[in-house]
């Protein structure tokens, strides 16, 4: 049964695999699709990428919903439909924080930023742009990192900071070995040159950036190349050979569907025409850009065209057509004022949104954070609870009976604080304890301990006669009487009233010190250490009482140091437990009986613990504990 139990787990683990194999597949398939269809037309990615999302949301997987939605967001940029586009690149952002994917966060960033840098909001930009930075930094992969230093070095670029956009593009060009990333570095570069009139350095970066975009085959590129190149030679005052990178670039971008770029290429051959006095060419260029910024709503251009149509109608003293553009003109930059007016307050919502969102995330992961942190503590709890009972029967057959009139006792001191009467009663009955504690420990090592260290004195008087013989008894009766002399000694402890703290350390120090091992203890302020609370002094003592017993038993130790000292001005109490031994493994010693005893100790006083120890060097255990 075992056998077909096992084969038929085994069988739904393997198509569970291929299920996720095959799903994983056939997205990667998808986004192969979407890159090159948008290479071919903006119109087709646009569906293509709405596909994309509805099989992510089919599937359940938030990682590819994010990609998705980033596809359908670039989609929407290419036709200039950027409030669509700003509205997906949001929720990719937002569903990626969700996901906890730092590279899914920072691939969102890379994709949006352009967007974003259009639309004047650099500050955003670069908030996102360096806490994505911050999430990718102990990633191996520079990719990313690359890929936003490129976003940085253009926002820089835009704000006229040319030294600093400069250095990061040297930085990419020196440190990557990605074609699509040297080829943006060199178009950049190329601008920044093209900006400080360095314009032979300029187009050499430029033409080396259309070369690489043409291995691509990535058309989008080539054409903000063949824009910029014309945009060069229109500053050289070459005129027809700005035109001829303009006219190209009209084609390829009337092609693809690439409405924002195909706009600006109109814009600037109405400019060279203008330049050349031929109004009619430069009205009919105008006129092309202004159906274009109609269609996508682009006020921002509909503001700079219709200022140009002012001043081509004017050269040709048409006064009606000059008023045309004027009202023109005046209502483009009324909707743009009110278009950034109403995306302010798109913003604002959306924020409020993304700070729900985020603010129920957070609970949902505090709620599941204490969920296991409950379970963790109950097993741990129910493990030492067990262990301790295990230890207390083997070692105080003896006090059973007292043990669990004392259980008994204390669960009926939790039941009934209020209730003075049995207050005192416990009171009465525990200090009953403590007295026991003290004569059986006194009649252990003054009775028992007394005889056996009186027969150990007599045998090696006449070990010499039966050396032989004697030797294996006098062993075992001083393991005899340093066992009774422990059991004495740790019976002792429970009630710390008899002598000072500091006193009974250094009683602790000097019983449990093996003859190999040389201790060495410093305490102070010793008045101050003595008035803590009897509770904390307790835990202090079996702390360090475990330590030096881990230390006698495991470290082969030779020097140990142990320091106990209060610093007022935080207000805790710190010890400090050193020794040259063996040392250990940290990790693995972390389910050792006497290891977890402290810890739980520590725990229970809201105290924290370091553990350092090295192979042959030894170990340094630090403790500190709060007063009060």
């Amino acid at each position: 049964m075992n056998y077909i139990h096992n084969h038929i787990l085994a069988l739904i683990f393997a198509l569970f695999a291929f299920h996720v194999y095959s799903q994983q597949n056939s997205f990667r398939t998808l986004e192969r699709q979407f890159d090159s269809i948008e290479n071919e037309s903006s119109d087709k990615a646009l569906l293509h990428a709405q596909e994309m999302v509805n099989y992510s949301i089919d599937s359940k997987n938030k990682t590819y919903l994010v990609s998705s939605y980033v596809k359908l967001a670039t989609a929407y940029e290419n036709l200039a439909k950027s409030d669509s586009a700003v509205v997906f690149y949001d929720k990719a952002l937002d569903i990626s924080r969700s996901v906890d994917s730092d590279t899914l966060f920072a691939f969102a960033v890379i994709r949006m930023s352009q967007l974003n840098s259009i639309r004047g909001d650099q500050e955003k930009i670069v908030a996102l742009i360096f806490e994505a930075l911050k999430k990718i930094e102990n990633n191996p992969n520079p990719k990313q990192k690359h890929e936003l230093y490129y976003k940085l070095s253009e926002v820089h670029r835009e704000l006229g900071s040319f030294e600093k956009a400069e250095d990061y593009l040297q930085l990419i060009i020196k440190e990557t070995e990605l074609d699509y990333l040297l080829a943006a570095a060199y178009n950049s570069l190329g601008l920044i040159q093209y900006s400080n009139k360095e314009y032979d350095k300029g187009k050499a970066n430029l033409l080396k950036s259309m070369e690489l975009y043409k291995n691509q085959k990535d058309n989008h590129n080539i054409c903000k190349i063949l824009i910029n190149l014309g945009a060069m030679h229109y500053k050289l005052k070459k005129l027809e050979k700005s035109k001829e990178y303009l006219i190209e670039a009209s084609k390829l971008t009337k092609e693809f569907g690439y409405i924002n770029l195909y706009s600006m290429v109109l814009i600037n051959l109405s400019v060279i025409y203008h330049k050349e006095k031929d109004y009619e060419k430069e009205l009919v260029y105008l006129k092309k850009a202004e159906e274009l910024a109609k269609e996508t709503g682009n006020y921002q251009s509909l503001s700079s065209i219709a200022n140009n149509m002012i001043l081509v109608y004017a050269l040709q003293s048409d006064i009606k057509m000059v008023r045309r553009y004027i009202v023109r003109y005046r209502n483009a930059i009324d909707s743009l004022h009110n278009f950034r007016r109403n995306q302010k307050i798109f913003e604002i919502e959306a924020e409020y949104e993304t700070s729900k969102k985020e603010l129920e995330i957070a609970r949902q992961k505090e709620l599941v954070l204490t969920q296991r942190t409950h379970i963790v503590i109950a097993v741990v709890l129910v493990l030492l609870l067990s262990i301790i009972l295990f230890m207390y029967i083997q070692r105080l057959k003896s006090q059973k009976l007292l043990y669990a009139n004392q259980k008994e006792l204390n669960e009926e001191k939790v039941s009934n604080l209020l209730d003075t009467h049995k207050l005192q009663k416990i009171k009465a009955y525990v200090d009953g304890q403590n007295k026991e504690r003290e004569r059986v420990s006194k009649d252990l090592h003054d009775g028992i301990g007394g005889n056996l260290a009186a027969i150990k004195m007599r045998l090696n008087r006449i070990k010499n006669k039966l050396p032989s013989e004697l030797e294996p008894i006098i062993t075992s009766v001083d393991s005899t009487y340093n066992e009774i002399r422990s059991i004495s000694h740790d019976l002792m402890p429970k009630k710390i009233n008899h002598l000072y703290f500091t006193d009974l350390m250094k009683e602790l120090v000097g019983f449990s010190t093996s003859k190999d091992i040389e201790y060495k203890y410093y305490i102070h302020p010793e008045k101050k250490i003595n008035n803590i609370s009897e509770s904390l002094q307790l835990t202090i003592y079996r702390i360090i009482q475990e330590l030096i017993t881990n230390i006698n038993k495991h470290a082969q130790a030779t020097e140990v140091s142990i320091n106990i000292t209060i610093h007022e001005e935080i207000n805790v109490v710190n010890m400090m437990v050193e020794d040259n031994g063996n040392g250990f493994n940290t990790k693995k010693a972390n389910s050792g009986v006497g290891l977890r005893s402290i810890k739980q100790r520590i725990s229970d006083n809201s105290g924290l613990i370091k553990i350092d120890s090295n192979y042959g060097i030894g170990t340094i255990v630090c403790v500190e504990l709060p007063i009060g």
